[in-house]
């Protein structure tokens, strides 16, 4: 099928998860967290991390006709599944030849802006990930309620110190036709953190010393150190698993053009700015999902897409301002759902440019910014202000903390103490990156000007942004949507603002010695005490400038049933898209 193929544009990240162990094999069992409030001080969700699902412990069950045997995992824990995995115990859930076929062939999801590659491994913008989460699968996967960490395209796990072995899943094919095999893991794991690759993942997993593959099915992880976070980091991105003999053939551009995958999904067409179409994968190991069809569509500006919604022209819309959940609900069309996001909207500060190499001037900027005012113009009290770099719902989140400061007197002060002279200081924002990035640019530099700041604003083109992060070349200050792929500040602050990270402007040795004592530790007292010195570390230095923690919202045509999840993550798989009623 004909297809036209290019870079372009972004919007935001994508993200899940964490676990930790003490030893041996992950057992299963899960510590539902309850909704957040979603205005005043945040308040303290349950740091106790989750521990994995191991699929031994799920029995095998009928396999459609033609197909080779599957686990209960496909039917009842697949990602996202309609049942949550329980420890020890048997599933029982079988897989139906076919899912129910739906009179409706096609879901349109649009979204804020075109992908602009689906190379699973140079980027972690969410419309890019939305479409390769779909494509590729990982070897673990998060459920719904970040819960759980679940069997994917490996059914079970162990660890012994700094040894961790995996096993896959049989008769797993690609796109292709090819068979998943060890060999592809070890492939697309190692090329992760490939520097010749240049990928947008290097630093995920930076504590894998080697893989060793004894056996077309068996994947054993050599650690540099203890990393109890291991099958977390598999279960997002640059965890997504690559056919090695296809992309050995194809070579990357060939890759870019028509990537392959082992996802409920295939690529099919991308005409860049308009649609990118992937059809149904009849074979695909989870049981193939309800609609023929999903077809992404870019639409960066908010009124074209809800339209588009209540028109019936699309079926999900992806970062819905909180100003549009009364026209949504009240449509009789659609409805309007979200959750907490498992991140936080930050200002990323390049550290190296005068004068935002002076702490003080940081702590003035942070000052100057009326959070509650940007909450109820922006997000209409969908979100709540951060107290720190650590976000509410990870492990290390410290409730005892007040929100971040409003104080303009305060920021007078500190401008006057770093002795700024009326530098220059440049604020890059995008349109349709994330929600009300420049809505919240131009109330922050109204806010900065106040208290005589020279801030310029410039507005930038969402590609612009996607090179300038790869190229690390920001002038001064920008808009960042950190989501935590792990639950845990090893997978947000540390992994972005550490060694390698995409945001390290800025360094600080002692940080960086506790951001690795933690990481390499299965001692939680040890991690949680690095991670709130790291945090106060980080609010005196501030390389980010957390300003809000939004609720994010998305458009559902009530012809279908789909659950949108904290993270951001879009799960297109049958257990989680489906016809309503």
């Amino acid at each position: 099928m004909a297809q036209t193929f290019t870079r372009r544009r972004m919007l935001t990240l994508a993200a899940a998860a964490g676990s930790i162990v003490a030893s041996g094999v992950l057992g299963a069992c899960s510590t539902g967290q309850p909704q957040p409030t979603v205005r005043g001080v945040p308040t303290l969700m349950p740091t106790a991390l989750p521990t994995a699902a191991p699929a031994s412990a799920i029995r095998a069950t009928v396999a459609p006709t033609g197909q080779p045997p599957q686990t209960g995992l496909a039917a009842q824990a697949a990602p996202g599944g309609t049942g949550d995995a329980k420890p020890a115990t048997a599933a029982t859930a079988t897989i139906t030849p076919q899912p129910a076929r739906s009179a409706k062939r096609d879901v349109v999801i649009m979204q804020g802006a075109d992908a602009t590659t689906l190379d699973p491994h140079l980027s972690t913008f969410a419309t890019d990930v939305n479409v390769t989460f779909t494509i590729f699968d990982n070897l673990t996967f998060r459920n719904e309620d970040q819960s759980v960490i679940r069997p994917m395209l490996a059914t079970e796990w162990k660890v012994e110190e700094r040894r961790w072995e995996l096993k896959l899943r049989p008769h797993v094919r690609f796109h292709n036709g090819d068979p998943l095999t060890s060999e592809d893991v070890k492939f697309s794991i190692e090329r992760t953190y490939d520097p010749t690759a240049r990928t947008g993942v290097a630093n995920v997993f930076s504590t894998v010393e080697r893989i060793e593959t004894p056996d077309p099915l068996t994947v054993i992880f050599q650690m540099r150190q203890p990393d109890a976070l291991l099958p977390s980091r598999l279960a997002f991105y640059g965890g997504q698993i690559m056919p090695k003999a296809y992309f050995e053939k194809v070579g990357p551009a060939g890759f870019q053009q028509w990537p392959i995958g082992t996802g409920p999904y295939k690529f099919a067409e991308w005409q860049k700015d308009s649609q990118l179409i992937l059809e149904r994968f009849d074979s695909y190991w989870g049981g193939a999902p309800s609609f023929e069809r999903v077809i992404f569509k870019p639409r960066p500006e908010i009124a074209p897409r809800v339209a588009a919604l209540l028109a019936g022209e699309a079926d999900l819309v992806t970062s819905v301002p909180a100003d549009q959940l009364d026209v949504i609900n009240r449509s009789g069309r659609a409805r309007a759902d979200g959750a907490l996001y498992n991140g936080l909207h930050v200002l990323v500060v390049n550290a190296t440019v005068p004068p935002l190499n002076n702490r003080f001037v940081k702590q003035a900027l942070s000052l100057a910014i009326d959070r509650d005012a940007i909450i109820r113009a922006v997000h209409k009290g969908q979100g709540v202000i951060p107290n720190g770099l650590i976000a509410q719902g990870d492990f290390g989140f410290d409730a005892t903390l007040p929100p971040l400061e409003y104080n303009p007197d305060r920021a007078k002060q500190r401008l006057k103490e770093a002795g700024y002279g009326g530098e220059e200081i440049v604020f890059e924002t995008t349109q349709g990156y994330m929600d009300g990035d420049r809505q919240m640019a131009e109330l922050v530099h109204e806010m900065w000007q106040k208290v005589g700041v020279n801030s310029k604003l410039q507005l930038i083109e969402i590609a612009e942004r996607a090179e300038k992060t790869r190229q690390k070349s920001f002038r001064g200050i920008y808009w960042s949507d950190p989501v935590s792929t792990l639950l845990d500040p090893d997978g947000m602050m540390y992994r972005l603002l550490g060694p390698g990270g995409s945001q390290e402007y800025w360094t600080d040795k002692d940080w960086i010695r506790l951001g690795n004592e933690a990481r390499s530790s299965l001692d939680q007292g040890v991690r949680l005490q690095n991670y709130r010195q790291m945090n106060a570390m980080a609010l005196q230095h501030l390389p980010w400038i957390p300003v809000v923690q939004p609720r994010r919202l998305s458009g559902i045509a009530n012809g279908i049933e789909f659950r949108p999840y904290g993270n951001g993550y879009v799960n297109v798989r049958r257990e989680n898209l489906k016809p309503r009623g």
